[in-house]
């Protein structure tokens, strides 16, 4: 059961646990998803082409999965992402995908408070870590995760949130050979690109808070808004970072290389991001990529983890959000 009252980082039970409501994902949150952040892959939207593929049928974004963590917490569990605990902020997510949301399994959420440390950036304030999986119809465990959630300290009552921003990367363009096969050790650490931008407005915002369930008052209460740090309403972080995936599939090329074959490539295994400092209502967002890191299996050579490092930069060229995302690729280890 939800904390009540709950203000303060003491106010955060380890061990405190829970689960949510159920619900089934439909053909409509997909499409409205896709369509919020630009995310258009076929394995999500083609029902031809994906029927005869790996997984026999559409699956949901993974991101989508783990905006839904977000918002059926939210309404089960509030304190756990923020929701109504003065000068809190949802600070980071990360999201294992142990297997695949179909078009309308059911999924619930079970979630455990984990830890809790001070915040690094902030003194008088502390980080909340809150473990979760995502469960279908069938009883399996599909994702896994962690929810982390800035709260201020009882002995800090009267300090006020603040977030920190960082400088952007300097990376090297990546060039695209449309006629080349990339295998994972064609990819070279550093290199990579910048998307162009994305104003977010207030559409976007109660789309985003309608599909996923999180009504955050910092997303939506103007008055309640104006009394917070950040003074005006600030658009639900997991949508600013699901978007960066739109923005990185429209312009970038690192994701229209040729690959060796579906047999050793596969979608996300993992995302995570840290939300840095908030995007406000009219901010625009442009999307930094590189490859971050590439690492051949051991125990299976034809394959190994492509790491993709992002960062969200906004208009004064502060940036707001960083995250990664990693995916399986074919080796030239297991070429023949």
């Amino acid at each position: 059961m939800a904390l009540k009252n709950c203000e303060y980082l003491e106010d955060y039970e380890i061990g405190q646990q829970g689960e949510t409501f159920t619900r089934t994902v439909s053909t409509a949150d997909i499409t409205h998803f896709a369509c919020m952040t630009g995310d258009y892959a076929p394995v999500h939207l083609d029902r031809h082409l994906t029927s005869g593929g790996q997984y026999g049928g559409r699956i949901a974004h993974g991101l989508l999965g783990s905006s839904l963590v977000t918002g059926m917490v939210s309404i089960d569990a509030p304190h756990i992402v923020g929701r109504d605990v003065p000068e809190s902020f949802l600070a980071g997510f990360e999201t294992n995908y142990r297997g695949a949301i179909f078009l309308d399994d059911t999924i619930k959420v079970r979630w455990q408070i984990s830890e809790k440390t001070d915040d690094p950036t902030q003194e008088g304030f502390g980080l909340v870590q809150t473990a979760f999986q995502v469960v279908n119809q069938d009883g399996n465990g599909i994702y896994e995760g962690i929810l982390t959630t800035k709260a201020r300290k009882r002995s800090a009552s009267a300090a006020r949130l603040q977030c920190k921003t960082d400088t952007p990367w300097q990376i090297k363009e990546f060039i695209l050979d449309a006629e080349k096969v990339y295998y994972l050790e064609d990819f070279v650490p550093e290199e990579g690109g910048i998307s162009k931008g994305r104003t977010f407005t207030e559409t976007d915002s109660v789309n985003f808070c309608g599909l996923t369930g999180d009504y955050n008052p910092l997303y939506v209460d103007a008055e309640f808004a104006k009394e917070t740090a950040f003074e005006n309403r600030i658009v639900p972080p997991m949508m600013v970072f699901t978007s960066a995936f739109g923005l990185w599939t429209r312009d970038g090329d690192l994701l229209r290389t040729k690959t060796p074959g579906a047999a050793t490539d596969a979608g996300h295994l993992n995302d995570s991001a840290t939300f840095l400092a908030p995007v406000l209502i009219g901010d625009t967002i442009r999307c930094c990529f590189k490859v971050a890191e590439t690492r051949v299996s051991k125990s299976k050579p034809d394959r190994g983890i492509l790491n993709f490092g992002f960062q969200l930069i906004n208009q004064r060229n502060e940036v707001v959000q960083e995250g990664k995302t990693l995916l399986m690729r074919g080796a030239r280890g297991g070429a023949s």
